[in-house]
């Protein structure tokens, strides 16, 4: 072989193999361009999942706590509201003593959570009574100094029998300069109740704002009444309404602890995690975090976006889920208070109408009547407002003939935005008839024009309008209100549905107006939708499907309320003695007869030894409730006639517990409940 030859073979044979070589590490190229990225990918997402884990988990124990402290506050009102109508009895106010301690033992046996009854005079601390004792067994004697004096919403006292107990107190007026104070001895039993099996947390506790242990999980007769570690002293003493801290407690168990103070009487609960459901995800984050700098700085910015993103959207679900179970915790607890809360404006109402009718009132007294009598209802209408927003109440859904209650509130509208806002009109006939609730409707246009009043405080017209929208098999009835104020900027209408929130100044608004045209809305079908923008005014448009049914006209008690009755004997039932005062009183001086009695078990007796043309019976009572009385003294006497008044909040479970009852909801005045009466019995 020639030398040129050789030299051509080996050429051919270099090139192959530089070949190769380029083939190989172009295939290696290739391959970590596919598979650092796909690695890359699985790192950042296990540590950004890693990381969700432990928010998901602190967002979680949170909302425990949160919902544990707000059902603790729905004890403690219902104690505080009983513990109201026991400090206002006519006895105290008269000095009976011996009447009062009658009182509160009946008081006391329908709320078996009360340890004891005190009654104190005010002006030297001496002790009248305590109720476990008899009345008058020594008694006498001046409160120990180491007693505490004028709690508001519980302190805990190791004093007595059955204690450690929660104290709750109020004033009462007496004789004597100073007056009493009533005191509640209440068991820690219910708020033990309240805490979570320790399958789900392995401690958890309630502790009062000195940071005593109300309620514990763990050892609960051991730590009730003393004070907590330091790390929950620390937490108490922050002030912060919610957090998480790390600690220890008593039995040496490292932990993680959620809690949420409470606004209104200042305990706090703490629900208690191991540290690896905290710490091991934040391991799991950082060591991810530092494989995936070590693979490709390169690919970190494009990954780091693409994790940011996942962070967001992951925070947004947390807020959405720990907003959720806010609305849920508000609203039991608005509905654990509505009861009692009707029930004092019931008898308030009831007073105020009583006045106004008399003819012996001048006309001084009868403007100050209808003022306070005015301000009544308002409380009322808040109360619907707040059922609504929280859905504890039922809408009564039927045909709504727009046109004509437009036509009904436009003097109502009027009278309440004034001339500087005069009311415009436009009325599309065709979009005559909704299928809604007409008494929550007529609230939300109301609320509607008052917050287009207030938006535009230098004046300026109001305008409503209906129109007809959609194909003819799904039309969709609009009513627009607009307003030429000021407007409102993106974050106000973003927020401007959320319960509670106003941009009004402070105690001239409530912040529930929207909120209720929303829950109403939703809960009949339809929507709402808000057009504003800063300077130019706001269109808020509520969008209710139309319906093609004949709307029945309202009846208004006004209209039945000179029904002449002939006498009728009445059998009235209500735990709540001001409100049995007040309503035995509107028909006496109708000269109709009135049995009251407190007790669902005493009113049988009585429904079976006499004749009565109606029972009115209140549906939520302890011991026996109203449903209750009424399916029993039906089967005594079947032809029985009913007629249920209630402040209960969840008006579902009103309904399906006496589905053939007629149903007046508190708080009423005197032409409402004649008016169903007549109805009634004719």
């Amino acid at each position: 072989m020639t030398g040129a030859g050789h030299g051509a073979k080996l050429w051919r044979r270099t090139s192959l193999g530089n070949m190769m070589r380029e083939l190989s590490r172009s295939a290696w190229l290739i391959a970590a361009a596919v598979l650092v990225p796909l690695l890359l990918f699985v790192v950042f997402q296990s540590g950004f999942a890693a990381r969700e884990q432990r928010r998901t988990i602190e967002a979680t124990s949170l909302a425990k706590s949160e919902a544990i402290i707000a059902a603790a506050d729905g004890e403690l009102a219902r104690t505080s509201g009983a513990l109201d109508a026991l400090a206002t009895s006519d006895t105290l106010v008269k000095g009976d003593v011996a009447g009062a301690y009658r009182r509160a033992k009946m008081v006391a046996a329908l709320n078996p959570s009360w340890v004891s009854v005190l009654l104190i005079q005010a002006s030297d601390g001496t002790t009248l009574f305590d109720l476990r004792r008899p009345l008058g067994a020594g008694m006498l004697a001046a409160m120990p100094p180491s007693v505490p004096r004028r709690t508001d919403l519980g302190q805990i006292t190791s004093d007595g029998a059955g204690c450690p107990c929660v104290i709750v107190e109020r004033a009462a007026p007496g004789p004597l300069a100073g007056g009493f104070i009533v005191q509640v001895l209440l068991s820690t039993k219910p708020f033990e109740r309240l805490l979570p099996p320790r399958s789900e947390y392995e401690v958890s506790a309630i502790v009062t704002r000195d940071g005593r242990f109300v309620a514990r999980s763990l050892n609960q007769a051991e730590r009730v009444g003393k004070p907590g570690t330091a790390y929950v002293l620390k937490a108490v003493a922050s002030g912060k309404t919610q957090g998480i801290y790390r600690g220890q407690t008593f039995e040496g168990f490292e932990n993680y602890t959620a809690f949420n103070r409470s606004r209104v009487s200042g305990w706090s609960a703490h629900v208690a995690l191991d540290t690896k459901y905290i710490d091991e995800p934040a391991r799991r984050f950082f060591s991810s975090m530092g494989a995936a700098a070590i693979l490709s700085i390169a690919l970190a910015a494009i990954l780091v976006l693409f994790a940011l993103r996942q962070v967001v959207q992951g925070r947004r679900i947390a807020e959405r889920g720990q907003q959720a179970q806010k609305l849920e915790a508000l609203g039991q607890l608005t509905g654990g208070i509505a009861h009692d809360f009707n029930n004092l404006l019931t008898p308030i109402v009831g007073a105020l109408d009583f006045l106004i009718s008399r003819s012996a009132l001048d006309e001084r007294a009868r403007r100050i009547a209808n003022g306070a009598l005015s301000s009544a209802q308002r409380a009322g209408k808040l109360t619907a407002q707040l059922l609504a927003f929280s859905r504890r109440q039922k809408l009564e859904i039927a045909p709504v003939n727009v046109p004509s209650l437009l036509a009904e509130i436009e003097p109502m509208l009027e009278q309440s935005v004034g001339a500087e806002h005069p009311i415009e009109m436009s009325i599309d006939p065709a979009a005559a008839c909704v299928r809604t609730d007409l008494n929550q409707l007529e609230l939300a246009l109301l609320n509607l024009v008052i917050n287009a009043r207030d938006s535009a405080p230098g004046g300026g017209p109001i305008r409503i309008e209906t129109a007809i929208e959609g194909p003819d098999d799904k039309q969709i009835v609009v009513i627009r209100v607009t307003d030429q104020g000021e407007g409102m900027s993106p974050e106000t209408k973003r927020r401007a549905i959320e319960p509670f929130y106003t941009t009004k100044g402070q105690g001239r608004g409530s912040g529930l107006g929207l909120a209720q045209v929303f829950a109403v809305m939703q809960q009949s079908g339809g929507s709402v939708d808000i057009d504003s923008g800063v300077g130019r005014g706001t269109t808020v448009s509520m969008r209710l499907p139309a319906c093609y049914e004949v709307a029945a006209p309202r009846a208004r008690p006004s209209e039945v309320s000179g029904v002449e009755l002939k006498p009728l004997r009445l059998l009235l039932v209500d735990d709540d003695a001001a409100v049995r005062t007040a309503i035995a009183r509107l028909f006496e001086d109708d000269r109709h007869i009135v049995d009251s009695v407190g007790d669902g078990r005493i009113a049988l007796s009585a429904i079976e030894h006499c004749h009565y043309d109606l029972v009115i019976v209140d549906f939520a009572m302890p011991v026996m409730d109203g449903a209750e009385v009424i399916r029993k003294a039906r089967v005594l006497k079947p032809e029985q006639r009913f007629l249920m008044v209630t402040g209960f909040a969840d008006s579902e479970a009103v309904a399906a517990a006496c589905p053939d009852t007629p149903v007046l909801r508190k708080p009423f005045d005197s032409a409402a409940l004649l008016a169903m009466v007549t109805g009634i019995v004719g």
